[in-house]
């Protein structure tokens, strides 16, 4: 059985991925800070028939991030697909982004990516294969959003390691994209969770492109030269 690892679960997107990945026979472990809210999305994915397991620790934390995964091993053992879909999303102007504060929201929009890719990377390239898969923030990591300073900081960097990670990894069998969705997450909407879910599971079937960006439309979704 494979297993896909979402950090910064959520009762949004995150459960969301949890039920495509699940619906295609993966076992599920779920990564976040609350267990109360990792119980009830376990509920929901039983309510599936979906195999999965809360695990509770804090992105901001390497030790944590690393407990986590040494105890996803030893419940689940190899991980095959790794979906980072953490983020601070803050009103924060440049003027207002002090260095503290945006330090803060960087260890949750990068370094906890960094720290949980190199939880599986290692494993993955001595097998020579997995996928690893990150939440891209559309326009803010391009152009910038002005009144979110510290999430297009965040997003920008974490666009650049996917791609430095994309060509590192593409000829070593392990896949790395991502998926920058370009508006706000909302079921019933153009921005469903469960219609964006099925994108991961799209470019994890095809590998066709290192990001592809999720408009609203996902049958002209923007795929970036690669």
């Amino acid at each position: 059985m494979s297993t896909v690892v979402i950090v910064g679960a959520g009762s949004g997107l995150g459960l969301s991925v949890a039920q495509a990945f699940g619906a295609k026979g993966f076992d599920v472990a779920l990564v976040a800070r609350n267990k109360d809210h990792l119980d009830d999305m376990n509920s929901a994915l039983a309510n599936s028939n979906i195999t999965s397991r809360g695990f509770v620790a804090d992105v901001t934390d390497e030790s944590q991030i690393a407990a986590a995964f040494a105890q996803v091993r030893e419940v689940f053992g190899q991980v095959d697909v790794l979906v980072y879909n953490a983020g601070v999303i803050a009103a924060v102007s440049a003027a207002e982004a002090t260095a503290e504060l945006t330090n803060k929201h960087l260890q949750v929009n990068i370094i906890g990516a960094i720290a949980s890719a190199q939880q599986v990377i290692p494993d993955m390239v001595e097998r020579g294969q997995g996928a690893i898969f990150f939440t891209g923030g559309g326009s803010s990591e391009l152009t910038a959003t002005p009144m979110l300073t510290t999430l297009s900081i965040g997003k920008s960097g974490l666009r650049s390691y996917a791609r430095c990670l994309h060509e590192d990894l593409k000829d070593k069998g392990v896949y790395a994209g991502m998926v920058s969705i370009s508006g706000v997450i909302e079921p019933g909407t153009a921005f469903d969770p469960d219609v964006i879910a099925r994108e991961y599971v799209d470019m994890f079937d095809k590998r066709d492109t290192v990001e592809r960006f999720f408009t609203g439309r996902p049958a002209e979704a923007t795929r970036p030269a690669d």
